[in-house]
């Protein structure tokens, strides 16, 4: 099995063709968008009634990907009231897939602009470190944080 998965990591770079494997990392490591389909697994865009909703919400256009740059507060507990900071989460609700915490969705979350999510930390939320991961029309970000008890 190891020499396997050896031969099929390494014989692709000896003989000089891009290997599966280095072909995502490159693609998850690169921010240009063209390099978006490649993650995602699918070529198809998404469904968009016309060209004025584009330029209303941007975020619902898959070339303009969410960030996380802040939670405050930055350390905090099950049932705890918390800000998202970030870039590119949409104008209207629509755009807002979800905010999970680890495995566990949060119900009750509130678009506050393109910048900003208000969100409840469920109560089922585990602590310690997890993720916390905001899912729009353009992608998903995820960003470390710590649950105390």
């Amino acid at each position: 099995m190891r020499v396997a998965t050896l031969f099929v990591i390494i014989l692709p770079a000896i003989l000089g063709l891009p290997s599966m494997w280095m072909s995502e990392a490159k693609a998850q490591s690169s921010p240009s968008p063209q390099n978006d389909t490649a993650i995602m697994g699918t070529s198809e865009s998404p469904t968009v009634s016309s060209e004025q909703t584009l330029k209303d919400d941007p975020v619902c256009d898959p070339t303009y990907r969410p960030t996380i740059t802040k939670i405050e507060p930055d350390e905090f507990q099950a049932g705890a009231k918390i800000v998202i900071m970030g870039e590119h989460f949409g104008k209207k609700k629509d755009c807002l897939h979800e905010v999970t915490f680890g495995p566990v969705k949060a119900t009750e979350f509130t678009l506050q602009g393109d910048d900003k999510i208000e969100v409840t930390v469920p109560d089922s939320v585990a602590t310690g470190m997890l993720f916390v991961s905001v899912v729009t029309g353009g992608g998903a970000a995820k960003t470390a944080v710590l649950v105390k008890k």
